[in-house]
């Protein structure tokens, strides 16, 4: 007789762990699911197609009465304009040569810079793109080479790319020199300064070709469509 309660207890137990399991939850126990009308953004994208098939990045922006192409442009965080605001300088850390203009679209349609104070609408897709500056390649499939610019680890927030056409037979000193940041030595065999910096004591500019460091004589290396030059500050061991 002593030992019913503890039966009847666990009888108990039992049903009160089965109750529980099959209990449907509560209202206030549902998870609250909160979906961000997407008729109220619009869509920031960047194409680089031929030219730069690896800067391809699309994001969405809130929508705002009033909001103009060209502050979407601004408010996105991908684009930087010229001190005059009339040009686009650079797309994400990406710059262009010359040969090279960054050109906008409007839902398919190109926009001219005098007209990017056009004002949006809910679900516009603004498209920044890449083309020829002397417009007469359109629908060619140009090819470019890259120059990155890295401060290393002793000027961290130094990073760029630029960007240009691909010249047949070109060395990586022409495009060193032809790019716009690179201060070459009197005789062109070395690297003085990149964008305005010069190394310190200790320091010095590496120049790689698809991350394969150059040997003395590598400057006259001819070079592929794209090949990618890279130059990093580092510390002389």
């Amino acid at each position: 007789m002593k030992t019913i309660p503890g039966y009847i207890g666990l009888c108990l137990l039992i049903l009160a762990v089965l109750t529980g399991c099959t209990r449907e939850p509560q209202p206030a126990e549902q998870p609250v699911v909160s979906e961000k009308d997407s008729a109220n953004t619009i869509t920031v994208a960047i194409d680089g197609s031929t030219f730069l098939p690896d800067a391809t990045k699309s994001i969405k922006r809130d929508f705002s009465e009033g909001l103009t192409l060209k502050k979407a442009l601004l408010n996105s965080g991908l684009v930087d304009f010229t001190a005059d605001g009339k040009r686009i300088q650079s797309v994400g850390e990406v710059s262009l040569d010359s040969s090279l203009t960054w050109a906008v679209k409007l839902n398919g349609k190109d926009i001219e810079q005098e007209n990017w104070d056009i004002e949006l609408h809910a679900k516009d897709e603004v498209t920044i793109y890449v083309k020829a500056a002397d417009r007469g390649g359109d629908g060619v499939a140009y090819q470019t080479t890259l120059l990155k610019v890295s401060g290393g680890s002793i000027k961290p927030n130094l990073k760029r790319q630029y960007a240009g056409i691909y010249v047949q037979e070109c060395t990586v000193r022409d495009v060193l020199k032809s790019s716009g940041v690179v201060r070459m030595s009197e005789n062109n065999k070395f690297v003085v300064a990149v964008e305005n910096v010069i190394p310190g004591m200790n320091e010095r500019w590496v120049i790689m070709v698809n991350d394969k460091e150059l040997m003395e004589n590598g400057l006259d290396m001819k070079l592929s469509p794209r090949d990618a030059i890279k130059l990093e500050l580092a510390k002389v061991s």
